[in-house]
Protein backbone atom coordinates (compact mmCIF):
# COMPACT_ATOMS: atom_id res chain seq x y z
CA UNK A 1 0.00 0.00 0.00
CA UNK A 2 1.28 3.26 -1.03
CA UNK A 3 1.70 6.41 1.32
CA UNK A 4 -1.91 7.82 -0.31
CA UNK A 5 -3.53 5.07 0.16
CA UNK A 6 -2.44 4.37 3.96
CA UNK A 7 -3.40 8.60 4.31
CA UNK A 8 -6.72 7.29 2.20
CA UNK A 9 -7.80 4.81 4.91
CA UNK A 10 -6.78 6.90 7.54
CA UNK A 11 -8.91 9.27 6.62
CA UNK A 12 -12.15 7.44 5.63
CA UNK A 13 -11.91 5.41 9.35
CA UNK A 14 -11.46 8.77 10.81
CA UNK A 15 -14.55 9.80 8.88
CA UNK A 16 -16.92 6.43 9.56
CA UNK A 17 -15.80 6.39 13.58
CA UNK A 18 -16.76 10.08 13.37
CA UNK A 19 -20.62 9.25 12.69
CA UNK A 20 -20.69 8.05 16.55
CA UNK A 21 -21.59 9.99 19.26
CA UNK A 22 -21.21 6.67 21.82
CA UNK A 23 -19.02 3.74 22.23
CA UNK A 24 -21.62 1.75 22.09
CA UNK A 25 -22.68 3.10 18.47
CA UNK A 26 -19.20 2.60 17.19
CA UNK A 27 -18.94 -0.74 18.28
CA UNK A 28 -22.17 -1.52 16.46
CA UNK A 29 -21.08 0.57 13.38
CA UNK A 30 -17.70 -1.10 13.16
CA UNK A 31 -19.62 -4.63 13.22
CA UNK A 32 -21.56 -3.63 10.26
CA UNK A 33 -18.57 -2.63 8.53
CA UNK A 34 -17.29 -5.69 9.19
CA UNK A 35 -19.98 -7.66 8.54
CA UNK A 36 -20.25 -5.83 5.18
CA UNK A 37 -16.41 -6.21 4.01
CA UNK A 38 -16.82 -9.95 4.99
CA UNK A 39 -19.89 -10.27 2.52
CA UNK A 40 -18.86 -8.76 -0.02
CA UNK A 41 -15.20 -10.54 0.26
CA UNK A 42 -17.26 -13.56 -1.64
CA UNK A 43 -17.35 -11.08 -5.04
CA UNK A 44 -14.28 -9.31 -4.28
CA UNK A 45 -12.94 -9.75 -8.35
CA UNK A 46 -16.46 -8.44 -9.77
CA UNK A 47 -15.90 -5.60 -7.38
CA UNK A 48 -12.45 -4.56 -8.40
CA UNK A 49 -13.25 -5.17 -11.88
CA UNK A 50 -12.50 -2.17 -14.23
CA UNK A 51 -15.42 -4.02 -16.47
CA UNK A 52 -17.92 -3.39 -14.16
CA UNK A 53 -19.70 0.02 -13.88
CA UNK A 54 -19.89 1.82 -10.25
CA UNK A 55 -23.72 1.07 -11.22
CA UNK A 56 -23.37 -2.37 -11.11
CA UNK A 57 -20.91 -2.24 -7.76
CA UNK A 58 -23.17 0.35 -5.64
CA UNK A 59 -26.55 -2.51 -6.87
CA UNK A 60 -24.55 -5.35 -5.66
CA UNK A 61 -23.63 -3.26 -2.34
CA UNK A 62 -27.40 -2.57 -1.83
CA UNK A 63 -28.44 -6.12 -2.27
CA UNK A 64 -25.85 -7.35 -0.16
CA UNK A 65 -26.29 -4.84 2.58
CA UNK A 66 -29.77 -4.33 2.95
CA UNK A 67 -29.87 -4.67 6.66
CA UNK A 68 -27.42 -1.93 6.72
CA UNK A 69 -28.19 1.27 4.95
CA UNK A 70 -25.59 3.28 6.50
CA UNK A 71 -22.85 1.00 5.92
CA UNK A 72 -23.63 0.38 2.46
CA UNK A 73 -23.54 3.94 1.87
CA UNK A 74 -20.30 4.27 2.95
CA UNK A 75 -19.49 1.37 1.07
CA UNK A 76 -20.96 2.98 -2.10
CA UNK A 77 -18.86 6.54 -1.30
CA UNK A 78 -15.50 4.58 -1.64
CA UNK A 79 -16.82 2.77 -5.13
CA UNK A 80 -17.22 6.47 -6.00
CA UNK A 81 -13.91 7.25 -5.29
CA UNK A 82 -12.54 5.20 -6.89
CA UNK A 83 -11.18 3.04 -3.38
CA UNK A 84 -13.62 0.35 -2.91
CA UNK A 85 -9.89 -2.05 -2.69
CA UNK A 86 -9.09 0.19 0.84
CA UNK A 87 -12.36 -1.35 2.43
CA UNK A 88 -10.34 -4.23 4.05
CA UNK A 89 -7.79 -1.88 5.40
CA UNK A 90 -10.41 0.69 6.33
CA UNK A 91 -12.41 -2.23 8.15
CA UNK A 92 -9.29 -2.82 9.67
CA UNK A 93 -8.70 0.74 10.85
CA UNK A 94 -12.05 1.39 12.20
CA UNK A 95 -11.25 -1.76 14.59
CA UNK A 96 -8.52 -0.20 15.97
CA UNK A 97 -10.02 3.20 16.05
CA UNK A 98 -13.22 1.31 17.99
CA UNK A 99 -10.10 -0.08 20.63
CA UNK A 100 -8.67 2.83 21.35
CA UNK A 101 -12.28 4.46 22.11
CA UNK A 102 -12.73 1.31 24.43
CA UNK A 103 -9.28 1.65 25.80
CA UNK A 104 -8.38 -1.69 24.53
CA UNK A 105 -4.96 -2.70 23.25
CA UNK A 106 -4.86 -6.00 21.04
CA UNK A 107 -1.26 -8.17 21.48
CA UNK A 108 -0.97 -11.83 19.87
CA UNK A 109 0.46 -14.07 22.01
CA UNK A 110 2.51 -17.71 20.02
CA UNK A 111 2.98 -20.19 22.45
CA UNK A 112 4.73 -24.09 21.23
CA UNK A 113 1.72 -25.38 22.05
CA UNK A 114 -2.01 -24.85 23.74
CA UNK A 115 -2.60 -22.70 26.43
CA UNK A 116 -5.08 -23.47 29.22
CA UNK A 117 -7.51 -20.83 29.58
CA UNK A 118 -5.69 -20.08 33.49
CA UNK A 119 -3.00 -19.69 31.21
CA UNK A 120 -4.42 -17.35 28.91
CA UNK A 121 -6.12 -15.38 31.20
CA UNK A 122 -2.71 -15.01 33.39
CA UNK A 123 -1.08 -14.04 30.52
CA UNK A 124 -3.87 -11.52 29.64
CA UNK A 125 -3.52 -10.23 33.25
CA UNK A 126 0.27 -10.18 33.16
CA UNK A 127 0.06 -7.85 29.47
CA UNK A 128 -2.98 -5.45 31.16
CA UNK A 129 -0.34 -4.34 34.49
CA UNK A 130 2.43 -3.92 31.98
CA UNK A 131 1.23 -1.91 29.74
CA UNK A 132 -1.51 -0.28 32.04
CA UNK A 133 -4.57 -1.10 30.42
CA UNK A 134 -6.73 -3.79 28.98
CA UNK A 135 -5.02 -6.11 26.65
CA UNK A 136 -7.05 -8.61 24.87
CA UNK A 137 -4.70 -11.17 23.09
CA UNK A 138 -5.19 -13.41 20.24
CA UNK A 139 -3.59 -16.95 21.04
CA UNK A 140 -2.02 -19.02 18.47
CA UNK A 141 0.29 -21.98 18.16
CA UNK A 142 3.93 -22.21 16.98
CA UNK A 143 5.69 -25.60 17.28
CA UNK A 144 8.52 -23.83 15.97
CA UNK A 145 9.27 -22.47 19.70
CA UNK A 146 9.93 -25.33 21.20
CA UNK A 147 8.43 -23.51 24.56
CA UNK A 148 7.70 -20.59 26.18
CA UNK A 149 6.08 -17.33 24.46
CA UNK A 150 6.63 -14.72 22.18
CA UNK A 151 4.43 -11.52 22.37
CA UNK A 152 3.78 -8.94 20.25
CA UNK A 153 1.66 -5.52 22.06
CA UNK A 154 1.30 -2.19 20.91
CA UNK A 155 4.68 -2.72 18.31
CA UNK A 156 6.88 -4.50 20.56
CA UNK A 157 8.35 -8.19 20.52
CA UNK A 158 8.59 -9.60 23.84
CA UNK A 159 10.29 -13.10 22.77
CA UNK A 160 10.23 -15.26 25.71
CA UNK A 161 10.55 -18.30 23.59
CA UNK A 162 13.44 -21.06 23.99
CA UNK A 163 14.17 -20.91 20.35
CA UNK A 164 14.90 -16.91 21.38
CA UNK A 165 16.74 -18.10 24.50
CA UNK A 166 18.96 -20.43 22.31
CA UNK A 167 19.78 -17.34 19.46
CA UNK A 168 20.74 -14.75 22.47
CA UNK A 169 22.69 -17.18 23.80
CA UNK A 170 24.41 -18.50 20.48
CA UNK A 171 25.18 -14.54 19.76
CA UNK A 172 26.72 -14.02 23.09
CA UNK A 173 28.81 -16.90 22.99
CA UNK A 174 29.92 -16.09 19.74
CA UNK A 175 30.69 -12.49 20.16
Amino acid sequence: MNSSDRIAVQRYAAAYNGLSASNEEAARRAADLRAAQEALSAVREYMTSPRVSSEQKKQTVKDALQGAPETASFVELLIDAKRYGLLEAVTRRVGELLDERLGIMRAEVASARELSPAQKKAAEEALSARYGGRVEASFITDPALLGGLKIRCRGELIDGSLQGRLAKLQEELTH
